[in-house]
């Protein structure tokens, strides 16, 4: 019985693959469209349309306000930017205030930064009083510093 079985598929093979030799005959000797999918091919730039090294755009990375204030607390403070914890409460793209706390220590305190349009400076930092000398020249919004330590006369001034 398997001998049949073989011989059946033996014999259903062979008139196949006639078929489709016939078929394949008939098709390129009738001019029939061929089966074969049309692909654009993909245009390769000429050596005058790649840009030169020269032209080739450089994208700088854009930091975080968050990211440059870190890196100017490493600065300031001869410190890793890993090591820097910070955060920003208030931000008006010339001005930040915020906490900040250095890896390795039990307490922080707050900040105060300008933004000059090159990048973030550390203004004042601390645990106590704003002094005034450390913001004079600023102009810090006073919802973000309403009060300032005068060391001169020893008083706490509103702004």
């Amino acid at each position: 019985m398997n001998k049949n079985i073989i011989l059946l598929f033996a014999v259903v093979l062979l008139i196949v693959a006639i078929a489709s030799g016939v078929y394949l005959w008939w098709s390129m000797k009738s001019g029939a469209p061929s089966v074969e999918p049309t692909v654009e091919p993909t245009p390769i730039a000429s050596p005058e349309v790649m840009p030169t090294p020269e032209e080739t755009p450089i994208v700088e990375e854009i930091k975080s306000d968050l990211e440059q204030i870190k890196e100017a607390f490493a600065e300031k403070y001869n410190r890793s930017v890993e090591e820097v914890d910070a955060s920003i409460d208030n931000n008006t793209g010339t001005y930040a205030n915020g906490l900040v706390r250095f890896a390795g220590e039990i307490g922080g305190g707050w900040w105060l930064a300008y933004n000059n349009g090159d990048g973030w400076i550390i203004v004042a930092d601390g645990n106590g009083s704003v002094l005034c000398d450390d913001i004079e020249g600023y102009d810090f919004p006073t919802d973000m510093v309403p009060e300032c330590w005068d060391e001169a006369t020893s008083t706490l001034i509103q702004r």
